[in-house]
């Protein structure tokens, strides 16, 4: 029964091909006039080539912003100027709000004056004992030792007089034994004061000061990081896509302010299903079609392939990257159009390959001129894939078309089976 049916379509296939040429051979009477009184019609041919390819499917998919980001406040507090409108095309850094900074102002001048106050008994420690200090010190020390040898003779005259029992008593000779112990402190006092001023202060103490000047520098310095983020700036290049606040409203810590998109490249969603994943490959080529720019075809690189599938749908989306530089003055994707992609829906096969231009197409009939001997040979075929300006063909009757063969590009528009023809051009081949 299935040998029956597939006789029959064979049949109804190559009946409808024979009706077909036999339009195409009465359809002009201006067709004998193609080769002129002056001889064959003058034509440009291409040659047939093989390539490998895999059939294609038309997907419907989304233009989305490459990115698309929402800018929100750092800081609390109030707008005091809202410096951009919705549709505005913004720089990186770009400023997009500003906040008032009165008070962090105020906190950065006296962390700024810290500083310099912990920075100047740094440098005071580091710099030592001055030469005044010094003198002052070995001075003292002098004064120190010339009291201390009076003490020391005034206690061997009482000692003198006391053994001679000579009009001292013992009080007078306890009183000058103790001032002299008293003399002998004092010099080892100064003299230890004279130590320390030459040697200057201890290295533990002047880390300490090194140690409070860097504490107070991170101090000021997140005090000027957070003044920064008292100015919101835009994260790239791209579009203002909505205004979320306004000059004057108060904002806090986390609340939106503007929303930020980036559309040269764009993105382009399109939702593969399970069946049609495996054939599409990262990096690869694809073609892509909006139906709002109908005669502006775009190529995009398949970007990302998200490996999570939809639990309905069980589709999975793939991201294409498409390039999206201004024309005159306008960026022709915009995020929301609508699209479609054309992806590998098989595995690579060879396949023939003649220039779209050698098609002649009436209704869902095509045929190509193929020259044999000089004459033009009407070949039907079916149509396949695309490849750039060349598409896929395979024969009707097999074996009717093959690579090598000369297929007519231009001059083909009235030719008539069997019509002389002359070759003015060949067409480079596909690279």
């Amino acid at each position: 029964m299935q040998r029956l049916n597939d006789s029959r379509s064979n049949a109804l296939l190559f009946a409808g091909f024979f009706l077909f040429l036999l339009a195409w051979s009465a359809r002009s009477p201006m067709a004998a006039s193609a080769q002129g009184p002056g001889g064959p019609a003058s034509v440009v041919v291409a040659t047939v080539t093989t390539r490998d390819l895999s059939a294609e499917k038309a997907f419907v998919a989304n233009v989305n912003p490459w990115r698309q980001v929402t800018i929100g406040s750092a800081v609390d507090g109030r707008v005091l100027d809202f410096l951009v409108k919705a549709g505005e095309a913004v720089e990186q850094s770009q400023p997009l709000a500003q906040l008032r900074t009165k008070t962090i102002e105020i906190e950065i001048a006296g962390a700024e004056a810290e500083l310099v106050l912990r920075q100047a008994e740094l440098d005071e420690l580091r710099n030592g004992s001055r030469a005044d200090e010094i003198a002052l010190a070995e001075a003292l020390t002098e004064v120190a030792r010339a009291n201390n040898a009076y003490a020391m003779a005034k206690l061997d005259r009482a000692k003198r007089l006391f053994r001679e029992s000579t009009g001292i008593s013992q009080d007078e000779y306890e009183a000058a034994e103790a001032e002299s112990l008293v003399g002998a402190a004092k010099v080892k006092e100064v003299q230890s004061s004279l130590r320390l001023v030459k040697e200057g202060p201890r290295q533990e103490k002047i880390d300490q000061a090194a140690a409070n000047v860097e504490i107070q520098k991170q101090i000021l310095e997140g005090l000027r990081d957070r003044k920064e983020k008292y100015t919101l700036r835009a994260p790239f290049d791209g579009f203002v896509s909505a205004e979320l606040s306004e000059k004057g409203a108060w904002v806090k810590q986390g609340d939106a302010v503007a929303e930020v998109v980036e559309i040269d490249p764009i993105e382009i969603e399109v939702f593969v299903p399970e069946t049609g994943i495996r054939f599409v490959k990262l990096g690869g080529a694809v073609n892509v079609a909006v139906e709002a720019i109908p005669d502006q075809p775009f190529v995009g690189t398949i970007e990302r392939i998200v490996p999570l599938a939809d639990s309905r749908s069980r589709t999975f989306p793939v991201r294409v990257r498409v390039a999206n530089q201004k024309v005159e003055g306008r960026h022709p994707l915009l995020p929301g159009m609508l699209a479609r992609v054309t992806l590998p829906a098989g595995t690579l096969e060879p396949r023939t390959l003649v220039p779209k231009d050698a098609l002649q197409l009436s209704g869902s009939n095509a045929v190509v001129f193929r020259v044999i001997e000089k004459k033009a040979d009407i070949v039907p075929v079916t149509t396949g894939p695309s490849l750039g300006s060349w598409i896929a063909v395979s024969p009707v009757v097999p074996g009717q078309l093959n690579e090598g063969d000369l297929v007519i590009t231009r001059g083909n528009e009235r030719l008539r089976p069997g019509q002389d023809v002359k070759i003015n051009e060949h067409q480079a081949a596909l690279q």
